[in-house]
């Protein structure tokens, strides 16, 4: 492999470079980092892991610090239609010629001596793309969305001087634990000594209140340090009130990624290193103005996060929201957020990976008047129609004006939700990267 190899010629080489998919540990991307020369002293490192939320509360971040004038890397995943979703440069995606000049330098890294190569996974190869780019470039502030866990995810080989946590839920168990109490154990091996740790549960688990506490992490936790308020729609931080009532996404997302701005201002002015910045101002508790900060929450979108593909048209057709909500506690988010919207009749069409808690997941949906569009997907992990039919099927308080359908494929069922839907319907793409994916495929190629 060299780097005029094709990205896509590259994906599938990295894919088939580690015996396992997943082989959770810090040394080999370690190891790597050291030969490839990756160096963030100069920078300041937000790091963000969480069940659900991570890829919002990192989205908010990063607008806020390219309205300061800063300049930005942001690595994310997983991605939806293309690989270099996963790589932000200043709001850029990474260009495929730039990403593979960077997997060719890790390819040789690695295999170097020849005797004794390292083993990569995808993620680790995807962590450490990202991490030489961002070094390259030499930006000022660099966040870093965890992939799976904390302590022992690719990403927590860099430090970082500021540290979140957006919420912890029953996902990943075979990896993380049984219950949220190891979960959030797991996800604090992020935090670092005398380094802000964001907490954005309200309630959070004792186990990562302990570490931070042991280890001498600075905890910003909600209800004490920053405050959202759902019935008011209203963050408080700083003596300063901001209002989510227009966020497009999940609101105490917003809240999270606030106090992580907050305490990244302070890690800015206090390495004195970005002067240049055309709106760091001394003693500015979120870098850019309060005014500033205000038009971000509300205009800020993610694609495939509660992101409104199509808008409702009076007497053509109706609203598209897509979401990869894919597990408990999101499902739950989204059917709030659902129930905000007027509709007559809400035409679901789901697609979720087998592995997840499909049946949990589901319930949160099955009282809401609904056609339900439940589709295969296309991989070994994917779930059958079937069993998300029987799910919605069974489900305890099941809207007697809901049907329900069976798919073998995405796009059949999108197709049929349009085709079905009436002007004062809304539909709803649901439960995983994958379905959302084919859906933004299906609007492209159309």
């Amino acid at each position: 492999m060299n780097k005029n190899t094709s990205l896509s010629d590259w994906l599938t080489y990295i894919e088939q470079a580690h015996t396992k998919e997943i082989d959770m540990g810090l040394s080999r991307t370690k190891d790597l980092v050291n030969r490839l020369n990756i160096d963030f002293t100069k920078q300041c490192v937000v790091t963000v892991a969480g069940t659900n939320g991570k890829g919002t509360t990192c989205a908010l971040i990063e607008q806020v610090c390219l309205s300061a004038g800063l300049t930005v890397g942001v690595y994310s995943s997983p991605h939806l239609v293309s690989f270099c979703e996963r790589i932000r440069l200043n709001g850029e995606q990474i260009s495929e010629d730039n990403l593979c000049d960077i997997f060719s330098a890790i390819d040789t890294s690695r295999n170097t001596p020849v005797s004794s190569p390292i083993e990569l996974t995808y993620f680790e190869f995807a962590t450490l793309a990202a991490l030489k780019a961002f070094s390259d470039q030499k930006l000022d502030v660099i966040i870093l969305e965890v992939g799976l866990g904390g302590r022992l995810d690719a990403v927590n080989v860099i430090d970082a001087d500021v540290a979140v946590v957006t919420s912890i839920g029953l996902d990943h168990q075979d990896w993380l634990g049984d219950t949220k109490e190891k979960i959030a154990f797991e996800k604090a091996g992020i935090f670092r000594a005398n380094k802000a740790a964001i907490i954005g549960e309200e309630n959070p688990q004792q186990s990562m209140l302990d570490h931070a506490n042991a280890i001498g992490a600075t905890l910003v936790c909600r209800g004490t340090d920053f405050i959202f308020d759902e019935t008011s729609n209203l963050v408080s931080i700083q003596g300063h009130e901001f209002s989510t009532e227009k966020a497009k996404i999940p609101k105490q997302n917003v809240a999270t990624a606030l106090a992580a701005v907050n305490a990244l201002s302070k890690c800015l002015m206090l390495n004195k290193l970005f002067s240049h910045a055309n709106r760091l101002v001394d003693g500015n508790p979120f870098i850019t103005s309060t005014n500033t900060i205000q038009k971000i929450i509300d205009n800020t979108q993610v694609m495939g996060r509660h992101h409104i593909l199509r808008q409702k048209e009076e007497g053509t057709h109706c609203a598209v929201i897509l979401d990869v909500a894919h597990n408990e506690d999101s499902a739950q988010q989204l059917s709030r957020l659902i129930r905000t919207y007027s509709f007559d009749k809400c035409h679901i069409v789901a697609g979720m990976l087998k592995d997840k808690n499909i049946e949990i997941s589901l319930q949160a949906f099955v009282d809401i008047k609904a056609h339900w569009y439940c589709a295969s997907l296309p991989t070994s992990r994917g779930a059958q129609a079937t069993r998300l039919a029987d799910a919605v099927k069974h489900g305890t308080e099941l809207n007697i004006h809901s049907t329900i359908e069976a798919f073998y494929n995405v796009e059949t069922a999108y197709k049929q939700a349009l085709e079905n839907a009436q002007a004062d319907d809304i539909i709803l793409v649901m439960g995983s990267f994958l379905t959302v994916a084919a859906v933004l495929k299906y609007h492209a190629s159309a």
